[in-house]
């Protein structure tokens, strides 16, 4: 498949900026330890699990949204200092994922750096809108399917090389090596779902993060508290949910540990049903359990399959 990768070339450079290792991976930790490596900035820690994965001691990457913290909401402030202006290439996920980047990328003045939207022109799913008249939204969440994060890391290697060409050999035996992890995941994901009783295959979730997991790997989605974080549900919602779930017989819901898990609580009281309180998404662990990409697959998929079994 052709790679598709936008390079924006930035027309500007001021910005306020999250420094440091608690967002990094620990690949991206090892490689910014040193002064030497292709300064790379992501917007978030996952996408930096995977640059370090791509980019190895070549690079030196930093997330701008530090570990546990919300990307869909995240703004940088002064006190953070200036990444954006040592990078030589910076990657963000796009579709809707950072409602804070385009005024970002306006503020930005420094030409010549490639900005790479890691989701352009993949098929996306669709979020509903708030409330009455509100438009849908393109689903973000496209690196929950390992499959779609292959590109991801397709599009990581093009980038790297034509910015870097003299490691361009390392950046792809790297990438492809990591693609056949992807690969011996997306199977291990699927004997694990296998063992969960069709019947028993629903997901309900805090936040509607886990279309392009459930459509990859034979799960429903029944429902989710809010379709993206920032928003209150209101009482009617969550009683009409709290019925479904009741009326389709699901047999957990799920919050997620980088949101408040109160609101699922309230839900699971009045369902009726069990509240597990630890899956991952949008953001790394600081440690384990999710502290990678793969760790993070792991540990959601041994959650969700101990809980609906």
């Amino acid at each position: 498949m052709r790679t598709l990768v936008r390079l924006v070339v930035v027309a500007g450079l001021w910005l306020a900026l999250v420094v440091g290792a608690p967002g990094a991976t620990r690949a991206g930790q090892a490689a910014a330890a040193g002064s030497a490596g292709l300064p790379v900035v992501t917007s978030n820690t996952v996408l930096a699990d995977f640059v370090a994965q791509v980019g190895g001691a070549q690079v030196r990457v930093r997330p701008l949204v530090p570990r546990g913290i919300d990307p869909h909401t995240f703004q940088p402030t002064p006190a953070a200092m200036t990444l954006l202006t040592q990078a030589r290439v910076i990657f963000f996920n796009g579709a809707g994922l950072e409602e804070w980047w385009a005024k970002t990328l306006r503020s930005v003045k420094k030409p010549g750096i490639p900005v790479v939207e890691l989701s352009r022109g993949l098929a996306t799913l669709t979020l509903p809108g708030d409330g009455p008249g509100q438009a849908a939204a393109p689903d973000p969440h496209l690196w929950l399917d390992p499959v779609l994060a292959k590109t991801y890391v397709a599009r990581i290697r093009e980038a790297l090389a034509t910015v870097d060409p003299g490691n361009a050999a390392a950046y792809t035996a790297r990438a492809a090596a990591y693609a056949g992890q992807l690969d011996a995941l997306d199977a291990w994901i699927r004997s694990e779902v296998a063992q969960i009783p069709e019947a028993r295959r629903k997901l309900v979730t805090f936040h509607d993060a886990f279309q392009y997991f459930a459509q990859r790997y034979g799960l429903t989605v029944k429902g989710y508290v809010v379709a993206s974080p920032g928003k209150e549900p209101s009482a009617k919602a969550m009683a009409d949910l709290a019925r479904r779930i009741r009326v389709e017989q699901v047999p957990a819901v799920f919050a997620e540990a980088d949101y408040n898990p109160k609101l699922l609580e309230v839900l699971g009281r009045e369902a009726g049903v069990t509240v597990v309180t630890d899956l991952y998404d949008d953001s790394l662990s600081a440690g384990p359990p999710a502290d990678s990409y793969l760790t993070l697959m792991r540990h959601d998929v041994t959650t969700i399959v101990t809980a609906l079994q």
